[in-house]
């Protein structure tokens, strides 16, 4: 199953393909004078066409479909440039609007990302946590979030699956801001986790007044505990 996150990956990699395909076709301009149109297109297609044999024959399943993601960038720029290399306002578009579309997208997206960090559970000593991993070990039934704070200026979120979820292990995929609320993309797996309430406990560098925490089978987490 794709994630949100991991789709949000593959949408930058895409973007990727756009750029390097530009920085091809400049190139191109530069070194060859006079260089034509069609030149231009084949050298495009052509490039498309290398990554995504590389990406299919060389490297292959999952792990290369990065590569596949960025040959479709690649295509993309050939196809637009394809249609309007005719026009003087469709160059302009091409080669100045895309590139600024993508630069605004790849700064909203670094500007929307939390750095965020897993604390180790030995690190969970304080009184005020420890009580709270009693709590929810002995109530099961507790599913969600409590903050707190670990007392060297970060700030943390204390997740719970619930006893349902005896077993389970919890991966953090991503952290970002969205609107009024911070966003945090987990998986779970079945590992054969001990805990009678699985938990993690996750520092991030800011903390939204609403939460949401997202499992890539579609439960919501965010409904739970918190101050």
């Amino acid at each position: 199953m794709t994630t949100k996150g991991e789709i949000s990956i593959f949408l930058y990699v895409y973007e990727a393909g756009i750029i390097l395909a530009m920085i091809v076709f400049g190139l191109a301009y530069v070194f060859v004078k006079g260089i034509e149109d069609r030149t231009q297109l084949l050298l495009q297609f052509s490039l498309g066409i290398l990554i995504l044999v590389f990406s299919l024959s060389v490297i292959g399943g999952f792990e290369g479909m990065p590569y596949a993601v960025l040959s479709l960038g690649v295509f993309t720029l050939a196809i637009l440039y394809f249609f309007l290399k005719k026009y003087v306002i469709g160059k302009k578009i091409l080669f100045i609007g895309v590139p600024l579309i993508v630069v605004i997208h790849i700064f909203i997206g670094f500007i929307n990302q939390v750095d965020y960090w897993v604390v180790d559970k030995e690190r969970l000593t304080d009184d005020e946590t420890g009580d709270y991993i009693e709590k929810i070990e002995k109530d099961t039934s507790i599913v969600g979030y409590k903050k707190f704070n670990g007392g060297e200026g970060e700030d943390f979120l204390l997740i719970s699956l619930g006893g349902e979820r005896k077993g389970n292990t919890i991966e953090v995929l991503e952290v970002k801001d969205d609107s009024e609320k911070t966003i945090i993309r987990i998986r779970t797996s079945y590992n054969k986790n001990p805990e009678p309430n699985p938990y993690i406990a996750v520092a991030l560098t800011r903390i939204k007044s609403k939460v949401v925490i997202l499992d890539t089978d579609g439960t919501n987490y965010g409904d739970g505990i918190f101050d």
